[in-house]
C-alpha cells in the first residue's frame, strides 16, 4: 500500500482526452506556440503583477522587484543540418519537418517485409484490406517490399483471443520478421498483452495499429501507412535518414 501526501502530489495527464477533440485542441493550442506567443504571455504577466496591488505588496514584503520586460542575451542561431537519404540530402523547411521528403525518397538501408502475419478481428476486415491496398501504393517510392502476409482473422477482440492466435502463428512458422496487429480503438489492455507477448515471452518486431486511425479519407490513411512503414523499417534494422557529423 502507498500512501501520497495530497498536498505533495500532482495529477498528471488528462483522463479520456483523446476522446474530446475540442479539449485535446485546445490543450495543444497551449503546449504548442511560437516564441513570440511565450514573450506576450510572460511580458502580459509581469504586467498583471505590477498592477495588482496585492501581489505588489507581497513582493515588497518578500523584498522582491520584478521587472516588467523579459531580460534579453545575444543567442547563438546553429545552422541548419543536412538530412542525407540514400541518393539525395536536403534541407529541413522552416517547420523542422521532413515527413514528406522521406515517403517519396528511398531511405538509407531499407528491409524488405518477406515474412509477416497480419492479425484482425472479422468485424474490421474492410479496413484492413484498406491497410494492406495502401501498404502496397505506399511501399515503392520508400523503397520497400512488403510480400504478402500470413492472415489470421479473429472472432472477436477478447485479449485471449490475440494471445492464442499470435502464439499459434508464430509456433507453426519457422521465422517470422514481423507481426502486426489492427486493434479496435483505444484499447490499452490488448496493447499491453501483444507487447508482453512480444517483448518479453517471444521476442520479435511488433507493430499494433489503431482502427480509429484507419478510418477516413483515404489521404488520411495513406498519411498513417507511410509513417507506420518507417517505424516498421526501423523495428526491423533499417536506416531512414542521417546527418553529416563531422570531426
Amino acid at each position: 500500500l502507498v500512501l501520497l501526501v495530497p498536498e505533495l502530489t500532482f495529477l498528471t495527464g488528462v483522463s479520456d482526452l483523446r476522446k474530446n477533440s475540442r479539449m485535446l485542441k485546445e490543450v495543444m493550442w497551449e503546449m504548442i506556440q511560437s516564441p513570440q506567443q511565450h514573450y506576450q504571455r510572460l511580458s502580459s504577466l509581469l504586467c498583471r503583477i505590477r498592477d495588482t496591488p496585492d501581489a505588489s505588496r507581497e513582493l515588497q514584503r518578500w523584498g522582491l522587484c520584478l521587472d516588467t520586460d523579459i531580460y534579453r542575451t545575444q543567442g547563438h542561431i546553429l545552422p541548419v543540418e543536412r538530412i542525407n537519404l540514400r541518393h539525395r540530402s536536403f534541407l529541413p523547411t522552416e517547420d523542422v519537418g521532413w515527413h514528406r521528403e522521406v515517403t517519396k525518397e528511398v531511405p538509407i538501408a531499407v528491409i524488405s517485409i518477406n515474412s509477416w502475419v497480419l492479425i484482425y478481428p472479422k468485424r474490421l476486415q474492410h479496413l484492413a484490406k484498406d491497410l494492406l491496398a495502401a501498404m502496397r501504393s505506399s511501399c515503392g517510392a520508400m523503397g520497400m517490399q512488403v510480400g504478402q502476409p500470413t492472415v489470421q482473422e479473429l472472432r472477436d477482440d477478447r485479449i485471449e483471443t490475440y494471445v492464442r492466435t499470435i502464439q499459434s502463428s508464430l509456433g507453426s512458422q519457422d521465422k517470422v520478421q514481423l507481426l502486426l496487429c489492427i486493434i479496435p480503438g483505444s484499447r490499452d489492455d490488448i496493447y499491453g498483452a501483444i507487447k508482453k507477448l512480444c517483448c518479453v515471452q517471444t521476442p520479435l518486431p511488433s507493430q499494433v495499429i489503431n482502427a480509429q486511425s484507419l478510418m477516413g479519407h483515404p489521404g488520411k490513411i495513406r498519411s498513417v501507412v507511410q509513417k507506420v512503414l518507417l517505424q516498421i523499417n526501423c523495428k526491423l534494422g533499417g536506416q531512414l535518414w542521417g546527418v553529416d557529423i563531422p570531426l
